[in-house]
């Protein structure tokens, strides 16, 4: 179970690939997501608050440190993503095939967050499901 907050970053269409830095946290009835202020835009420096009862399904890729949450939240698109490591920018990282190098990187970093993840993962889970 998640046992207190983590250093995620939460991405969906509105913020950009990027993301915003901040911090995840569950509570019995909601999950909140606590920007960083020098990681948040002007336009997002709130709160980003999410009823468990607006969650209707969480998942996670095989080999990846990141929860997509599918959500029904006033304010939010239908999908938000957070990654347990900074997101990839596979658009400057000038590697030879950027997206087989964003993949192995969120490959190696899921192999170090695996049992935070799956904490999350189960923690949420559990608390939409109940």
């Amino acid at each position: 179970m998640a046992s207190g907050p983590s250093v995620v970053w939460m991405v969906h269409k509105g913020v950009g690939p990027r993301g915003i830095r901040g911090e995840l946290i569950l509570e019995p009835e909601r999950l909140i997501f606590r920007p960083e202020l020098r990681a948040a835009r002007p336009d997002t420096l709130g709160e980003t608050v999410l009823g468990l009862d607006q969650v209707r399904k969480v998942t996670r890729a095989r080999r990846s440190p990141v929860l997509e949450l599918h959500v029904q939240t006033e304010g939010l698109p239908p999908v938000v993503l957070f990654y347990f490591v900074k997101p990839p920018d596979i658009y400057s990282s000038g590697a030879a095939n950027p997206r087989s190098y964003a993949a192995a990187y969120l490959s190696n970093a899921a192999a170090v967050y695996e049992e935070e993840v799956a904490d999350w993962l189960n923690a949420i889970r559990g608390r939409i499901s109940s």
